[in-house]
């Protein structure tokens, strides 16, 4: 059954690695990860702790595990377009909160290039991933040496399991 899943997630991957290469911004794109579940309404807790076998990561309000780009700063996002479908950034609206337990102060936000507010923990946007489907689920961890799981402080978590898959294009490093 672990097959499975590996298989079933390694196949998404790089479905989505083909949306990522492209390069190229998507307003579309864009706007479908603004409406998806990754935007929190005002006054929603956009970010709260959940556990892994990673250890404890930022998780969405539905409980994906939370990952950052290392392509990204703390001041800009690279993942549009195609990427922003296959890696959906945390989206927010102003009033946002987080959840229990973590430090208000390590989080921040950024103004995307289509306009919405997405999240940040200490020097990184943050995105959930669209091969995850359940809390808990760390599939995207590691991905191309690009993306990884971000722990409660803000730091990513580099940590690659061994039957984690490849879920980037090797060209776009996405």
């Amino acid at each position: 059954m672990r097959f499975i899943h590996v298989v079933a997630a390694a196949t998404l991957g790089a479905a989505a690695l083909a949306a990522c290469g492209s390069g190229s911004q998507s307003t579309a794109g864009a706007k479908h990860a603004a409406a998806g579940p990754g935007a929190a309404p005002a006054s929603a807790v956009a970010v709260q702790s959940g556990s892994t076998s990673l250890g404890k990561v930022l998780t969405s309000r539905s409980g994906l595990t939370i990952y950052a780009l290392t392509k990204d700063t703390k001041t800009n996002s690279t993942c549009v377009g195609g990427c922003a479908q296959a890696w959906p950034p945390v989206l927010v609206d102003k009033g946002w909160t987080v959840g229990s337990g973590l430090d208000r102060s390590l989080f921040s936000t950024i103004v995307r290039s289509d306009g919405s507010r997405q999240l940040v923990a200490g020097n990184w946007p943050l995105y959930t991933f669209s091969g995850d489907s359940k809390p808990g689920d760390v599939n995207g961890e590691g991905s191309g040496g690009v993306w990884f799981a971000v722990g409660t402080n803000g730091k990513l978590i580099k940590n690659v399991p061994a039957s984690a898959p490849d879920t980037t294009m090797s060209s776009s490093g996405y």
